[in-house]
């Protein structure tokens, strides 16, 4: 007879789920990135959204009975695909790791080691950034590298939520820098229906599960790496324009509804707001002390749609449509207004001096010196921003073990 205990040892202590939908070429590598970890007791459950590719195969091909392929009955929005894949996890904890994402080889470990000692049960980490080789803009095969002062610490609640609201970034949102527990997840799920809710997962699951958790850490190390490639939402829908046709491929999986936010456009500014707002009306006990600021959101979402159109991404309609229903606050559309001549002026001006100091080359080489020259120095922890070709590696799992060993000797 089976006893509790050996059922309890089959569970692992980590769950990587990674939702997919044909990146076959880019979910090898956050697998490889996990295979990777000083901490071993984990599983990784790679869930194919319905994939047309070869994920399936390419996943089948991993010979490590720590790795799992599960596939959707359909192909789903996002929110739907993620509550899918958290649902077939096993472990106590979870993360969900973009499939183009990596963690740094000492990032389980770490998360580990907080969680036991301040019986944590939603944790986050620094954020660094790679531009693989299909990046579709400059800078391509580099790495950028955050502040980090290396420690660990309990966040209170208020801290982690009041930003949220207030639409002022304190921590770096990115879903694969979060771990939470099962119990966390199960916790909101039978209170709101599901974990995950909108299209901007994040926004809306980490607000519900920070207003529910017991212990909130937050680790101030770049443990996670989001990747910028080819085929990256962030790379083509804020940092480059593919063309109108590729961005309606990109945003073809989210859910055209909007709840809660007032306008409807496609930003990371509106995906936010959303999910703030459906956290606030699922839970609105434990939020009623934060008032969503909708100046702020506006700022932010037309700052966002003049970078868009600074790339000469048509943004017409989007920016109508905010400025219509800014109109109810005449000094803020006022403001507003002022806001995307300045911008437009700005883009305008730094296109002159670039011009007039020989583009972006020069700059770009004086810069990749002084942060290489830094790195072999050690003085990484105010941040820096390196070539891989400089330092050899290539492709993200390489930039990961490079990251890993330049913070180690920051130590």
């Amino acid at each position: 007879m089976t006893s509790m205990n050996e059922i309890e040892a089959r569970v692992p202590f980590f769950s990587i789920v990674i939702p997919t939908f044909n990146r076959s070429r880019l979910v090898t590598y956050a697998v490889d990135s996990i295979l990777k970890q000083t901490f071993g007791d984990f599983e990784i459950v790679v869930c194919d959204n319905c994939s047309t590719d070869d994920t399936g195969a390419v996943v089948g091909r991993i010979r490590d009975p720590r790795v799992r392929y599960v596939r959707t009955p359909a192909h789903w929005v996002i929110a739907d695909s993620w509550e899918f894949a958290r649902s077939q996890a096993n472990g106590r904890f979870l993360v969900m790791l973009s499939d183009d994402d990596a963690l740094v080889p000492g990032a389980l470990a770490a998360f580990e080691r907080e969680i036991k000692r301040h019986h944590a049960d939603f944790l986050f980490c620094g954020v660094a950034e790679y531009r693989d080789l299909s990046f579709p803009g400059p800078g391509r095969n580099t790495l950028t590298c955050p502040p980090f002062s290396g420690d660990s610490r309990v966040v209170p609640t208020e801290e982690f939520l009041q930003p949220l609201f207030a639409f002022k970034g304190r921590f770096n949102m990115h879903p694969s820098a979060f771990v939470f527990a099962r119990e966390v997840a199960e916790l909101v799920a039978v209170r709101c229906g599901r974990f995950f809710q909108t299209n901007g997962v994040e926004y809306c699951a980490w607000t519900l599960a920070a207003g529910v958790a017991k212990s909130i850490v937050y680790i101030d190390m770049p443990l996670c790496i989001c990747g910028r490639t080819g085929a990256s939402w962030g790379s083509n829908l804020a940092l480059a324009n593919p063309g109108q046709e590729r961005i309606e491929q990109f945003i073809a999986d989210v859910d055209r509804r909007h709840k809660y936010a007032p306008l409807t456009n496609f930003t990371m500014s509106n995906l936010w707001g959303e999910g703030v707002l459906t956290a606030k009306n699922l839970l609105p006990t434990e939020f009623a002390a934060y008032e969503f600021d909708e100046a702020q959101y506006l700022r932010a979402s037309m700052r966002e749609l003049c970078g868009r159109r600074a790339l000469g991404v048509n943004v017409a309609r989007e920016i109508t449509e905010l400025e219509t229903y800014a109109a109810q606050w005449p000094s803020l559309a006022g403001e507003l207004a002022s806001l995307t001549e300045c911008r437009a002026a700005s883009a305008g001006r730094v296109r002159s001096v670039l011009a007039r100091l020989g583009g972006r080359a020069l700059r770009s080489r004086l810069a990749a010196f002084r942060n290489a020259r830094k790195v072999r120095r050690g003085e990484v922890r105010s941040g820096f921003d390196v070539k891989g070709d400089d330092f050899g590696f290539r492709g993200i799992v390489g930039c990961a073990d490079f990251l890993a060993a330049v913070v180690a000797r920051a130590r």
